[in-house]
């Protein structure tokens, strides 16, 4: 039996993104939060330590409350790669089966004072040093993997249902000049999108998006102590 509903499979396919529950039980995600704390070298329950920079962070912005590892193979990380997980991901690119992922890569945001604002969007595959070409591109799908419960403007994501397929049809409008991912990514933000939803996932879920789709994470500003975990995952 599929583990994704025919609903859910058509969301994805109409909308470019599927925000999916149950397929990483809350033991494991729980796990796996614990094990982010660990590897920032933070105490959740010690403001103080927020803003420590954890071992081979890859970037660390206190002024954000943000830190990016990557390349993380953690066992208690790669335990969030459940056979229903790779399943729902094999049945969204019409595949047989994916492999199981070598590493992933984390962000992890933890409140922060300011305001709150939309961000811009953006799409995935863009770091200037890697070059990637928009076709075929460098992905069939990428997934965000939720290790906590995330409020509103907690630090969650901002998706703009749809925006694949603009995205799609300005790269294909001027191939020369949108080569490369990051010229094109450039250029998303002019575009007129519509109207951009923000998620509030639970522990466990699973945000799965098209490339091209219009996404970006957003501000924790949030009084509680809860940190907006998610795992990247690409799969080739």
């Amino acid at each position: 039996m599929p583990i994704l509903d025919t609903a859910a499979r058509e969301h994805y396919h109409a909308q470019g993104y599927l925000l999916a529950s149950g397929l990483i039980p809350s033991e494991i995600a729980a796990r796996a939060e614990a094990a982010i704390w660990r590897i920032m070298g933070m105490n959740p329950h010690n403001p103080a330590t927020w803003q420590r920079a954890g071992d081979g962070a890859a970037v660390h912005q206190p002024e954000h409350g943000l830190s990016v590892h990557n390349g993380l193979q953690d066992p208690e990380l790669m335990a969030c790669a459940t056979p229903e997980y790779l399943r729902a991901t094999a049945e969204l690119v019409g595949a047989d089966a994916v492999h199981p992922p070598g590493a992933v890569h984390t962000q992890n945001k933890v409140p922060v004072r300011g305001g709150w604002s939309w961000p811009k969007p953006h799409i995935d595959g863009i770091p200037k040093e890697h070059m990637h070409r928009t076709f075929p591109g460098p992905y069939r799908i990428a997934s965000l993997i939720y290790l906590s419960d995330v409020e509103r403007r907690g630090g969650g994501t901002a998706v703009w249902p749809g925006s694949q397929r603009q995205i799609r049809a300005l790269a294909e409008a001027d191939p020369d000049k949108y080569r490369y991912l990051y010229h094109l990514n450039q250029d998303v933000p002019k575009l007129d999108l519509g109207a951009p939803l923000e998620l509030a996932p639970r522990r466990g879920d699973v945000l799965f998006f098209q490339p091209l789709f219009g996404h970006n994470g957003t501000a924790n500003v949030g009084a509680h102590t809860a940190l907006d975990d998610a795992l990247f995952l690409c799969v080739y």
